[in-house]
């Protein structure tokens, strides 16, 4: 697929759930938005394993996490899940239900709530 630069909100969603994978090596990544995002329209993650990112993939539940720097771990996992459509299938489900019901802004709003009611008691 074409580089497409910056794109509209809905027009990325479009792409996110219609891919098979979303691949991103995390480089010094802090938290890995991008791969919230794409858990959020249905699409699973293959990610190096650093920083924030295992705060955002579950690894083998919502996708596959390599160790940092790890190239050949990454491509492995590429390959493993390229070849099981029905393993990408259920990552796909879990992805979509962990970012819809862990990381939804109505679930962060409750946990803040929840934090400042007990510094405020």
């Amino acid at each position: 697929m074409p580089p497409h630069g910056a794109l509209p909100a809905p027009t990325l969603a479009r792409l996110y759930a219609e891919a098979d994978l979303l691949v991103w090596p995390a480089v010094n990544e802090a938290y890995g938005m991008v791969l919230l995002e794409a858990q959020a329209q249905g699409c699973p993650v293959v990610a190096g394993g650093y920083g924030g990112v295992p705060d955002v993939v579950r690894d083998g539940l919502t996708g596959r996490i390599t160790a940092p720097g790890d190239a050949g771990a990454l491509a492995g996992a590429i390959r493993d899940l390229a070849a099981d459509p029905a393993a990408r299938a259920a990552l796909a489900a879990a992805a979509l239900a962990f970012a819809r019901e862990e990381r939804s802004l109505a679930r962060a709003a409750a946990r803040l709530r929840d934090t400042l009611g007990a510094c405020l008691a």
